[in-house]
């Protein structure tokens, strides 16, 4: 049986969402109920206890960025395990959420965004570097080497 742990924390901003266990076909319906009666604002949402994360929690996922980024609002993944990870950069999700390495990153990246009016997406940044999935660039070449060396 899948289990999935959904605790939200709304003060003070943004809104963490902190998640564990398994999201699949059986428990992305919980996610997706929980997510949409989030209050309107940025969202962390806390990866670090996923262990498993399906199709239908991609979709929960997409659906939530898709709704925020609408309203000027921002979504960040913060500290998804080796295996969401995994899952994000084969199906090249990994590009279009963000993601930091811990929570406080994520919190750093949405309070430091610019204003509404602009682009707060940090993989627009001048330098070429991309701060905010950092953690998966490293994974994928990694992953890379081990596919290579197999």
């Amino acid at each position: 049986m899948s289990a999935l742990i959904v605790e939200v924390r709304t003060a003070p901003a943004p809104t963490l969402v902190t998640v564990a266990g398994e999201i699949d076909i059986l428990t992305a319906p919980e996610l997706r109920d929980q997510v949409r009666t989030l209050p309107e604002g940025d969202i962390v949402l806390d990866f670090s206890g996923v262990r498993l994360l399906a199709a239908a929690g991609l979709r929960v996922l997409l659906d939530l960025h898709d709704r925020r980024a609408r309203a000027g609002m921002r979504v960040v993944l913060a500290a998804p395990s080796p295996s969401v990870q995994r899952v994000l950069v084969v199906t090249k999700l990994a590009h279009t959420l963000s993601m930091t390495a811990t929570v406080d990153d994520a919190v750093a990246l949405i309070t430091a965004a610019p204003s509404r009016g602009g682009s707060a997406d940090p993989r627009n940044a001048t330098d070429g570097q991309c701060v905010a999935s950092p953690l998966t660039r490293r994974r994928l070449g990694r992953m890379r080497d081990e596919r290579r060396n197999a």
